[in-house]
């Protein structure tokens, strides 16, 4: 097999162009869902279990979605699927402003599932590893950098633009600004790479991979700290809001800086890391930012748990396919991947409505916090019981 143009141009063109959809997918479908959240209330009285559950839904939806999404990037490849992606994301975008009952809304989140998750982890992943091998964990890295900096650029432009334009307005220009900045870069730039499948060949190992404590050990701890965190990040802008004094747009911003600076850490030192341990040191970060959060209501200190928490948020997102590189063949990856992801998407779509149903039902968000706590503690337990065989690359 011929290698990876590791160092190309082209190969980090592709990098660019996957950051950049990166930015578009997780800010207006991942860290703006606590916005909406909050515009929809005032707007329509919504309350947070009803709209929560909508999110979740969409995640769900979106899971169940990604085969069907795998196959279309090795029958059509990445460019086609990202862009079709991009245009479905938009569209939906551009009508949210204006739902005037729940079942419009349920409706709009249906059509963005299949939006997001041809923008998100799994196309993203398997496009960076048609042109890279032996630096994949690096240029995937990279290139869900953007999903981190989405959370640095969208949701604090946007809760800045709000009270200037009014949400419709400046939702929708954000978006079609977005949709023109990465969609132009994915049609330049994207396109099959040389370790593409070849036709009629098929990802290895995805099913028995079910029935093996090896998978599990992967898509485990992380579908669980994911779970916590999706519910954490939407939950973010009124969590804070509850806070006296707190400001919801400076706590994301620190949220997402921190976790912008996480990545660039993990990936200075990312080809000398043992991933699992890394992992477990991420998901107890959170558990000390979680406890803190709490038990206090001081804005500083709010702050600065936002920014220990942040830390490891972009992290916990990458770690899983550099745990999946590492312990499984070349030809289970993107395979492997993909259905980590399913599997993770599927729990993690319940966290937004669960954590929304708790806090409705107790009044405050301590419970839906323990929750999280208590997740990510089961989740490094997990992530530490390493197999004890593995299928090396």
């Amino acid at each position: 097999m011929t290698a990876a143009p590791d160092t190309t141009p082209a190969a980090w063109r592709v990098v660019l162009a996957c950051f950049l959809c990166a930015v578009f997918a997780w800010g207006f479908s991942f860290y703006a869902h606590g916005i909406y959240l909050v515009e929809l209330q005032k707007a329509r009285g919504w309350s947070t279990g009803l709209i929560s559950s909508i999110v979740t839904g969409h995640y769900v939806l979106g899971a169940l979605l990604l085969p069907a999404i795998a196959r279309a990037i090795g029958r059509f490849g990445p460019r086609a699927v990202l862009l079709s992606g991009l245009v479905v994301l938009a569209a939906a975008l551009m009508l949210l402003p204006v739902v005037e009952a729940p079942w419009q809304l349920a409706l709009l989140y249906a059509a963005m599932a299949p939006g997001w998750n041809a923008t998100s982890v799994a196309p993203i992943a398997a496009t960076v590893g048609q042109w890279f091998d032996k630096r994949r964990g690096l240029a995937l890295n990279l290139a869900l950098s953007g999903a981190t900096a989405a959370g640095l650029v969208v949701s604090p432009v946007l809760l800045a633009l709000i009270p200037v334009l009014g949400f419709a307005a400046a939702e929708r220009l954000l978006v079609l600004a977005g949709l023109v900045v990465a969609g132009g870069a994915v049609a330049l730039f994207v396109r099959r790479g040389p370790l593409s499948a070849r036709p009629g060949t098929r990802p290895l190992g995805a099913r028995p991979a079910l029935r093996q404590w090896h998978f599990w050990s992967v898509a485990g701890p992380f579908a669980l700290v994911l779970t916590a965190q999706v519910g954490f990040l939407t939950h973010l802008v009124p969590l804070v809001g509850d806070r006296t004094g707190a400001d919801p747009a400076v706590a994301v911003a620190i949220n997402a800086t921190m976790a912008l600076l996480g990545r660039v850490v993990l990936g200075l030192v990312i080809d000398r890391l043992s991933p699992r341990p890394a992992a477990a040191l991420c998901f107890l970060v959170q558990v000390a930012a979680i406890a803190v959060l709490a038990t206090t209501a001081t804005p500083a200190v709010v702050y600065a748990a936002c920014a220990v928490y942040g830390f490891s948020v972009g992290n916990n997102i990458t770690l899983a396919p550099l745990i999946v590189q590492r312990e499984f063949a070349a030809a289970q990856f993107p395979a492997i991947v993909a259905l980590s992801t399913a599997v993770g998407q599927l729990l993690y779509a319940f966290g937004p409505g669960l954590l929304g149903v708790l806090r409705d039902a107790s009044g405050s968000y301590a419970v839906p916090l323990a929750l999280c706590l208590a997740l990510n503690l089961a989740a490094t337990v997990m992530v530490l019981a390493r197999p004890r065989l593995t299928t090396g690359t």
